[in-house]
């Protein structure tokens, strides 16, 4: 087997919070970029991905900006704004009547496909992927409340129904027990895993930028997170994980790895670990204000985009960060991940060759970020960019005028956290970078398909003229944002659904 993948809702390609757009996601280009075919479930010598009809398992906002654009245009009327939440409502029942009680309910393609290549589920922190089974969520979708038809409601228990059609497809109860790391062994065992791509660990801190709070881990040595089940985790809804913590429950995840890729059939196997990235540079956080003296890097507060207009709505009480709380995370974030190296160092040192290989999208984020950088971000993009894609491109948060014209954005999609297509064709670009360093057969940035991957972004192919509407209407954009970080807490927290709040 060329490439394995491990990961959260990155890896999985949730877009404009919609679950998943699998097909498009970043090591579904490196797939492509060494040879190996993409898409055919029914073929184990291609990259399997699943696919999410019915516009996925949370909420689309993709889809639902284009068909009220189709409805109204650019411009909508007070008493049109009525029709923004029957929108949601017509997505959220699409895909509520096809996850719940349709095709999305059952086996997948019939049973007839058992695995998937890529395993990554969006939600999960790094212990899931050996805590998360089809078990867990069979029996957490069977006693769900919320199913049925309702006004606003998605499909009930999404996390679950999400991590079971991608940990057991076929929803065989053979498979039941398989974690992430239990398809690893069964693959590293059969035909043998020569890359692993593994990202995990930015769940254990994204949610503080999300919901724009901090609930950070206790850090006590005696009752350290990787000593609790899944019940006790999911119950405490921890968004921050203090470093202690942190490089316990990596220290495990690599463990667990390691003894698995010993006793791999492919000899000469290798494991591209990213690390995390620094959330509050995610648009979904945006900075209020000046810079501040002396640490330009951070901003007086930060809230939603459409809220950061003036100082106003933090004056008024709206969900915020403090630059003391952005720098809190960012330090956070930089303690785990010099644990992430030294870790991966020293099993290096334990084989006596380098079989694990950082790939740092931390600090390739950080010099890609728009406002973190003066609005003079100091990365390189790929060559391709200078004569084919049009400017802006930057990690801003998506904005287009009345016309139809791009003013800002374009690496990041609707939902401010997950990248867009071509966001996800940078995060390949960087894996690429290192694969080819570590010898990896046909591994070359330069070979990214970017023709495809630009044609493919819809975002930028088609862009949404409707936003300008929603920077405009303040108290709007504050209700949608709410509802949006409803959702994002729900699945950070694991219930999972809208008709959860």
């Amino acid at each position: 087997m060329k490439l394995f993948t491990i990961g959260d809702s990155i890896s999985q390609g949730l877009m404009s919070l919609g679950v998943a757009r699998t097909h498009l996601a970043y090591s579904t280009w490196i797939a492509r970029s060494l040879g190996v075919d993409v898409g055919d479930v029914f073929s184990s010598a291609a990259y399997r991905v699943p696919d999410y009809p019915a516009h996925g398992l949370l909420l689309d906002l993709e889809v639902v900006l284009r068909r009220l654009y189709l409805a109204f245009g650019s411009r909508i009327d007070g008493l049109e704004w009525a029709a923004f939440a029957a929108e949601i409502n017509r997505v959220l029942d699409e895909s509520e009547d096809y996850y719940e009680r349709g095709e999305g309910a059952g086996p997948y393609r019939g049973g007839s496909v058992p695995w998937f290549h890529n395993v990554s589920v969006y939600g999960f922190d790094v212990a899931d992927a050996w805590l998360v089974t089809p078990a867990i969520c069979k029996q957490r979708i069977a006693t769900a409340p919320g199913a049925g038809d309702g006004l606003l409601h998605g499909p009930n228990a999404s996390f679950y129904r999400a991590a079971l059609r991608v940990l057991n497809p076929s929803q065989d109860a053979r498979f039941d027990g398989y974690t992430q790391l239990d398809w690893l062994s069964h693959h590293a065992r059969g035909e043998g895993v020569e890359n692993l791509l593994l990202w995990l660990g930015p769940n254990n801190a994204v949610g503080s930028a999300i919901l724009l709070s901090i609930a950070a881990t206790e850090d006590r040595p005696d009752r350290r997170p990787v000593s609790l089940s899944f019940e006790e985790r999911t119950r405490a809804q921890w968004n921050l994980w203090m470093p202690g913590d942190f490089v316990a429950e990596y220290g495990e995840l690599l463990d667990r790895i390691d003894a698995i890729m010993r006793r791999n059939e492919s000899p000469g196997w290798r494991v591209f670990v990213a690390n995390v990235p620094h959330v509050t540079i995610a648009p979904i956080a945006a900075g209020v204000g000046d810079p501040l003296p002396g640490v330009p890097r951070y901003f007086p507060y930060y809230t939603y985009p459409p809220l950061a207009k003036s100082t106003r709505p933090i004056e008024a009480g709206a969900p915020h960060l403090t630059a003391d709380d952005a720098r809190r995370i960012d330090a956070t974030v930089d303690a785990c991940n010099a644990h992430v190296a030294r870790l991966l160092e020293e099993r290096n040192t334990r084989h006596g060759e380098r079989r694990y290989h950082l790939v740092d999208v931390s600090s390739g984020l950080d010099r890609l970020a728009y406002k973190r950088n003066g609005g003079e971000p100091s990365y390189e993009l790929p060559a391709y960019f200078h004569d084919h894609v049009a400017p802006p491109m930057d990690t801003r948060y998506y904005h287009v005028d009345r016309a139809g014209r791009r003013k800002a954005g374009g690496i990041v999609s609707l939902d401010g956290v997950h990248p867009s297509v071509i966001g996800q064709g940078l995060l390949a670009h960087e894996f690429l970078k290192v694969m080819k360093e570590a010898g990896v057969q046909g591994a070359d940035p330069d070979h990214l398909p970017w023709p495809r991957i630009v044609a493919s972004d819809t975002l930028y192919q088609d862009p949404i003229p409707l936003m300008e509407e929603v920077y405009e209407h303040e108290a709007l954009a504050a209700a949608a944002l709410s509802a949006h970080r409803a959702i994002f807490g729900g699945f950070q927290g694991r219930r999972g659904s809208i008709k959860d709040f």
